[in-house]
């Protein structure tokens, strides 16, 4: 009976042992790990952006795997931080990824160095960022650099802007264009302004030229500006609209700046071409 009694005590624990739960599969409680990228990229500056000043950064992943680049900065020695930017660009296997990052200011001269676009990643699914840098090959960021310092030759001298002045009569804006003096002590002689595709711009007769001279910290231009193209379309192709530019002749150069209309100079351009649009749709000629 003890004989008996045993062997049906070593059963129960045998299928005691054997009725018990599996343990669980190991799992990442912080999910699926960021897909790696291709440790060099290219670089882009299409017409579309270089009113912004920003380029695109060409990113690949060598994985199977899709992502998300979720931020990006650039770090080159042509031109300073450009701070970290958010962005939501997918990753996916066989696809360059075009991430937008923007340019700091150019470093005149530039300095020595690599180019790194430094990237944050998650997989698709994911949560996990992790960083991931990118060489870049840097000829186009050279090519913005040399043009930018050499232009830096006349903003440094005679730096263009729009002043507060602002007063629409009938269908045009009069304000003035500044020239104000920055770091250079270069006598600035400005030559001639022009406007864009959508505005024309106008200086006063006999404005020009001007010569900003060493010991003067500003000189005024009056000018007229008209909205010469109204349809909508136009409006939409126009990638610089609000850019206007300005060519000097200063340090023995002929060089040709762009400068941007902001606030309240940007409004009044703004309310010039609605104006315009609309009276353009009344004729029955615009809006398309």
């Amino acid at each position: 009976m003890r004989t008996l009694a045993g062997a049906v005590a070593v059963v129960a624990a045998v299928a005691s042992c054997s009725l018990a739960p599996d343990p669980p599969a190991s799992s990442s409680a912080d999910g699926p790990s960021p897909p790696p990228v291709s440790t060099n990229g290219g670089v882009a500056f299409p017409r579309t952006l270089q009113a912004d000043r920003m380029v695109e950064v060409q990113v690949e992943t060598p994985g199977d795997e899709r992502g998300i680049v979720t931020a990006a900065s650039l770090t080159s020695p042509y031109f300073g931080p450009s701070g970290t930017v958010p962005t939501n660009v997918l990753l996916e296997p066989g696809w360059v990824s075009r991430v937008r990052v923007p340019l700091g200011p150019a470093l005149c001269p530039a300095g020595s160095g690599d180019s790194v676009a430094t990237v944050q990643v998650r997989a698709y699914e994911g949560e996990v960022l992790a960083d991931r840098d990118v060489t870049l090959d840097d000829a186009v960021l050279a090519d913005i650099n040399a043009v930018e310092c050499r232009q830096r030759i006349a903003t440094d001298a005679a730096a263009p802007s729009f002043s507060g002045q602002l007063d629409t009569v009938a269908d045009a804006l009069e304000t003035q264009v500044v020239l104000s003096r920055g770091a250079s002590a270069e006598p600035a002689r400005l030559v001639s302004l022009s406007g864009n595709v959508i505005f024309s711009l106008e200086p006063a007769p006999e404005a020009l030229p001007v010569t900003l001279e060493s010991s003067e910290s500003s000189a005024t231009v009056p000018v007229t500006i008209t909205a010469t193209r109204c349809d909508a379309h136009a409006f939409a192709e126009s990638k610089k609209t609000f850019v206007f530019t300005a060519t000097y002749e200063v340090a023995g150069e002929r060089i040709t700046v762009e400068y941007l209309a902001t606030g309240a100079t940007r409004e009044a351009l703004q309310a010039l071409f609605d104006a315009c649009g609309e009276g353009s749709e009344s004729d029955g000629i615009g809006g398309q």
